[in-house]
């Protein structure tokens, strides 16, 4: 057992308290609370590493109590999963608000309990040289923010996309653009057999990927409360903190994301254009390659069969002045048959003699293949 992670489990079942205890009483320490109360009053003497919560509880239901937890400095960014039998999206949203990090439907599943645990603790690890880097982030947001408004934000981000070339440059470009704006959000990509997806922070808890998997089929834009998602073919950019006090500024920055999302998705659908194109080439190098081994093979083989060919001509003939001799021909005859037979001869190897033509013909196309590899 590892004492040095601590469970919190809160439940006013009694049965699902002991299945979820015994399933990690070996692997943690592991201590549960029939009530938002008890596991408030527990939290004076002790805090956990993680907590797990049941929403639908009375008096203090998982929510409320994952708030107050929130509102604590000393175990703010501790972990919360919520245990819950609903799966819809209102739920997964009220979680979010109140602060939690995953979501888990029941009947639980313990075998996937177990990696998301697994999963927070390690998360937990980095947590602090993370904050270092977003407190950095932060700092230079600022900066930016202060010497740029919010036309310049824009205009500078669609001209960085230019500089762009892989898909990752693509997206922390646009998060960067959010936090410039003051703004917190998750970005994803879908692009055939990839999907990637981001936040300003640059991990992705489950809950939130969960839930942008839910609004990225709801239309173009869709804003649910102080939350906005711009939709298109390839990405989705789900905004947590449209500043809704400011309907003018809110209006703005939603027409300015609205015009960066679809400037990503164009970017995206141009960088897998020009990824297709590159395959394309290497193929058609692959194929020229081929092509110059035929004709080089095709030559040798030819020359051969003419060598070969010139010199059965030459053994025929010397057989047929041996036969000539027992035949008692006269020597006219015999001229004449040979002179019939080096003319027929000579007629068919001409027939058969297109090698030339047809090497000219795989060159010329070669070349072409090769033009067309070059750069433009």
């Amino acid at each position: 057992m590892d004492h040095e992670y601590t469970l919190f489990i809160v439940d006013d079942v009694d049965a699902n308290r002991c299945l979820i205890e015994s399933t990690f009483g070996q692997l943690y320490d592991v201590e549960s609370f029939d009530s938002g109360a008890a596991c408030i009053e527990r939290m004076a003497e002790k805090l956990p590493d993680l907590f797990m919560l049941d929403i639908d509880m009375p008096e203090m239901d998982g929510y409320a109590l994952c708030q107050y937890i929130r509102r604590q400095p000393a175990c703010s960014a501790v972990p919360v999963i919520f245990i819950s039998g609903l799966d819809d999206l209102e739920s997964r949203l009220a979680g979010y608000d109140a602060g939690g990090d995953d979501f888990i439907v029941k009947p639980i599943k313990f075998a996937e309990l177990k990696q998301k645990v697994a999963a927070l603790r390690r998360r937990g690890e980095d947590k602090s040289s993370l904050r270092h880097r977003l407190e950095d982030s932060d700092r230079l947001a600022t900066l930016v923010m202060s010497n740029l408004d919010e036309y310049a934000v824009l205009v500078k981000f669609l001209r960085s996309l230019n500089a762009c070339d892989g898909y990752r440059e693509i997206a922390d470009a646009s998060l960067n653009m959010l936090k410039t704006y003051h703004l917190d959000g998750v970005l994803q990509f879908r692009l055939p057999g990839f999907e990637l997806t981001l936040n300003v922070a640059g991990e992705v808890r489950p809950l939130e990927a969960s839930i942008i998997n839910q609004v990225r089929s709801l239309g173009t834009i869709a804003t649910y409360k102080n939350r906005t998602a711009f939709n298109f073919d390839r990405v989705s950019l789900l905004v947590n903190n449209m500043p809704l006090d400011d309907p003018d500024l809110c209006g703005r920055l939603r027409d300015h994301l609205a015009i960066a999302a679809e400037t990503v998705d164009a970017k995206l659908q141009a960088t897998l254009t020009c990824q297709e194109s590159a395959g394309t080439k290497a193929e058609i190098a692959g194929l020229l390659h081929a092509l110059s081994n035929t004709v080089h093979a095709f030559s040798e083989k030819y020359e051969r069969a003419r060598y070969q060919g010139s010199d059965t001509m030459r053994t025929m003939l010397a057989d047929l002045d041996a036969e000539f001799s027992s035949l008692g021909m006269l020597e006219a005859h015999e001229e004449s048959v040979r002179q019939i037979i080096r003319s027929k001869t000579d007629q068919l190897i001409e027939i058969f003699d297109f090698s030339a033509e047809t090497q000219r013909t795989l060159n010329d196309l070669s070349a072409r293949l090769g033009r067309t590899l070059k750069p433009s």
